[in-house]
């Protein structure tokens, strides 16, 4: 029997190790996502060898009744929602039913491994994670995109959110009996600290600080403080978040704008909300009307392509409504209610985890990463506990079902997995200057990413390329359904000005000059359109709009662009050619900004 106790112990801790390894350290520059895409798969792969392999597992546990059947139903819905609108998406399908999985295999894992392995653990992933950061800030490895730390994210973002999540876990250690491992345990949690502070997310910063609040007023409430150092501390408070304001306004700033563009986007739909991914699809065009309706705001310096309103909560609001919300609301309160019912010293920081999971979405978007959705299912199951299924009439069949949809969603995995590298692949090819012999390559993976809006931006630019103008507008329209940014109202706005459609393309690049006010491109272009179609005066005054316009990032395209408008003005519509922009068809930079 001990020895059964045993292997259960090394099964579940090594496979909860490998996907948390998998989820924080893995990429792969044959995704196209090279640092978030493996880490996804990874998971999917992870899970569905974890289910086949589970029906040599002596025992089973079934999660609590309420909680399983919130996270299933809803996911479920959401799936349901977006196929009736959009279609069938066999990634979300893929996705939903992993997260599902997830959470029954960590229910399957917490009650067979003691709870000193698992903090351990933990302990040593944050720190090796914080040390990687570290080692990054010293230029001994590389972050991502230009970053100074990122880890194997795309963005500190990613990183900053799993330090976060796992810093509480740090606190188990700090009341052992052994002084060597309280002192340990103290530095471990002041370098993830010092980490997350150096990868410059506040976000981090202030969920690191509200737990770290939380974790000293729980072992020192007995004391009694003074009124003048309460008022000193919650002046420092106030003053730390003002601080952290000012140490990037202009970012800050610009969440303000963020926030409340997708306030707009929640006051048209508040019950049932937009429907999955419509930020994608849609923030954009609030975007674009918000700076109609206010020309002269002071955030259009700040404004860009946005994907995501920085903000977990809003997403919710904004995609799936008030009725939508109502699911990490009941999540929250039976969360809160299992917790007071039978408090302990784990489910204790489990919950700080889950407080500094909670603030983190306030400000950024931690869900985008598949290590946010493993610790905020294992925090949960430690506070929920599970029942053992004690009938072995019930236990096979339950084991029998979950190898199934293991090996379906494995299979349904690599599918995924080997479309996406093929896509990479392709794309590459294109770059080489085999467009033409790649195309009937797009046209086969859209049965595997038909939905994805980046493949179709990246397709009909493709196909813009080589000049297949009408094919391109015909991807496009399926394109803005769930990708919709400047840059694609840019390339619209080329196809048409290329098939003589000149009253579409001026929409087009208006609408993208309204997405972005502070670009240059859009306004540049349309002065290259008012000139083709013997506009001149419309061409002039958008010229002198051109120069008077505030430079944001200094550039020799931004010089090249003013220099020809100056020459425009001077010499009475003479006309000087600008440096074309950067291919918009590469895949290194499928997000890429116009000025």
């Amino acid at each position: 029997m001990k020895l059964k106790f045993l292997t259960s112990v090394t099964f579940f801790l090594a496979v909860l190790a490998a996907l948390c390894c998998c989820t924080l350290f893995l990429s792969s520059s044959h995704f196209v996502s090279r640092e978030v895409s493996p880490k996804w798969f990874g998971l999917i792969a992870g899970i569905a060898l974890t289910g086949i392999i589970s029906f040599l597992q002596q025992r089973v546990y079934i999660p609590a009744k309420s909680l399983f059947l919130l996270i299933s139903v809803s996911c479920f819905i959401v799936f349901f929602r977006d196929w009736a609108v959009s279609g069938f998406n066999d990634y979300l399908l893929t996705q939903t039913f992993c997260l599902i999985f997830l959470f029954f295999v960590l229910q399957q894992a917490i009650p067979v491994l003691p709870s000193g392995y698992l903090f351990g653990m933990f302990a040593l992933l944050a720190t090796v994670l914080a040390f990687y950061g570290i080692l990054q800030y010293a230029g001994v490895f590389y972050g991502a995109n230009s970053f100074k730390i990122t880890g194997s994210f795309d963005n500190p973002a990613g990183y900053a959110a799993a330090l976060a999540c796992l810093f509480p876990y740090v606190f188990r250690f700090f009341r052992n009996s052994h002084q060597a491992v309280k002192y340990i345990s103290i530095f471990i949690a002041s370098i993830i600290f010092l980490t997350a502070a150096l990868s410059g997310s506040r976000a981090a910063i202030v969920s690191c600080l509200a737990v770290s609040a939380c974790f000293l007023f729980s072992r020192y409430s007995g004391l009694k403080i003074r009124k003048g150092i309460k008022i000193t501390l919650v002046c420092i408070a106030i003053a730390g978040m003002t601080g952290l304001y000012f140490l990037k306004r202009d970012s800050a700033n610009g969440r303000l704008l963020i926030w409340q563009t997708t306030w707009n986007m929640i006051r048209d739909k508040p019950l049932a909300g937009h429907g999955y991914s419509a930020v994608n699809a849609k923030y954009m065009l609030y975007q674009a009307e918000y700076f109609d309706v206010h020309p002269d705001s002071r955030y259009s310096a700040l404004a860009d392509n946005v994907l995501h309103p920085f903000n977990e909560y809003l997403l919710v609001l904004s995609e799936h409504g008030v009725i939508g919300f109502g699911v990490p609301v009941l999540l929250v309160l039976f969360t809160v209610r299992i917790y007071r019912r039978k408090p302990g010293r784990t489910k204790f920081i489990a919950m700080l985890s889950l407080l500094s999971l909670a603030v983190f979405s306030c400000f950024s978007y931690p869900f985008k990463y598949p290590f946010s959705w493993i610790m905020l299912f294992l925090n949960i199951t430690l506070i929920f506990p599970a029942m053992e299924v004690s009938s072995r009439s019930r236990v096979y069949p339950i084991k029998a079902l979950m190898s199934v949809i293991a090996a379906g969603l494995l299979f349904a995995g690599t599918i995924l997995t080997e479309a996406e590298i093929k896509w990479n692949t392709i794309a590459h090819q294109s770059l080489a200057g085999k467009t033409l012999q790649v195309l009937p390559e797009y046209d086969k993976l859209y049965a595997y990413l038909g939905r994805n809006g980046l493949f179709l931006y990246n397709h009909a630019a493709e196909l813009h390329e080589v000049k297949e103008y009408e094919r391109s507008l015909s991807v496009f329209s399926l394109c803005t359904k769930y990708y919709n940014d400047m840059d694609v109202q840019m390339l619209l706005a080329d196809n048409y000005r290329e098939l003589g459609r000149y009253d579409e393309a001026e929409k087009h690049f208006r609408l993208a000059a309204s997405m972005c006010p502070n670009r240059f491109m859009p306004l540049y272009q349309l002065v290259i359109l008012y000139r083709e179609t013997n506009r001149n005066e419309e061409a002039l005054n958008l010229a002198q709009q051109i120069l008077d316009k505030e430079i944001k990032i200094p550039s020799a395209t931004v010089s090249a662009i003013r220099n020809e408008m100056q020459q425009l003005i001077e010499d009475g519509q003479k006309e000087k050619t600008v440096p074309e922009p950067e291919s918009r068809t590469n895949v290194e930079s499928l997000n890429f900004n116009f000025i």
